[in-house]
């Protein structure tokens, strides 16, 4: 007989749950480095592209939403469950819904989402004060798998 697995994994980083709700948006990356799907993701000032996080640039006024897992990215990833936007691609940005996020550490639904500015890593700690950066209208909604991955919602969109 086969075994039967007892739990499932939430699913890989940066992928679109729930997808009744989401609004995604196509925005290109201009940082001088790769958004890993699932990051924070921010809009650069004055223009129509977005940034990965800065620990010394990026504010919660700018926070624009994560990068979204892209089917058309899949043949760069062939049996990896890591991808990234390059420099100059267009990033897919989930402004409003439901996506996977990697943790820094197990979570639990209800809590508020950081981004540790030492090393932008997602949290649900706020931390000695100045040390995070919390994500408006970001909540955990499911518990954390063994990857310490798990679902969050944005709520609505924090820049029109």
């Amino acid at each position: 007989m086969g075994k039967v697995l007892g739990k499932f994994s939430n699913g890989f980083t940066g992928a679109v749950s729930r997808s009744i709700d989401n609004i995604v948006i196509s925005m290109g990356n201009a940082s001088g480095g790769e958004i890993p799907f699932g990051a924070p993701v921010f809009l650069k000032a004055g223009e129509n592209s977005c940034l990965a996080f800065d620990a010394e640039t990026s504010g919660a006024e700018t926070f624009l939403g994560f990068a979204a897992r892209a089917a058309v990215k899949a043949p760069d990833v062939y049996g990896s469950s890591e991808a990234s936007y390059a420099p100059g691609d267009q990033v897919d940005v989930l402004v409003r819904g439901s996506v996977i996020l990697a943790f820094a550490s197990a979570v639990a639904p209800g809590s508020s989402v950081y981004i540790r500015k030492s090393d932008g890593a997602l949290v649900t700690d706020a931390g000695a004060e100045g040390t995070t950066l919390k994500l408006p209208n970001v909540t955990v909604r499911t518990v954390s798998d063994g990857g310490n991955r798990a679902e969050a919602v944005l709520a609505k969109r924090n820049i029109l």
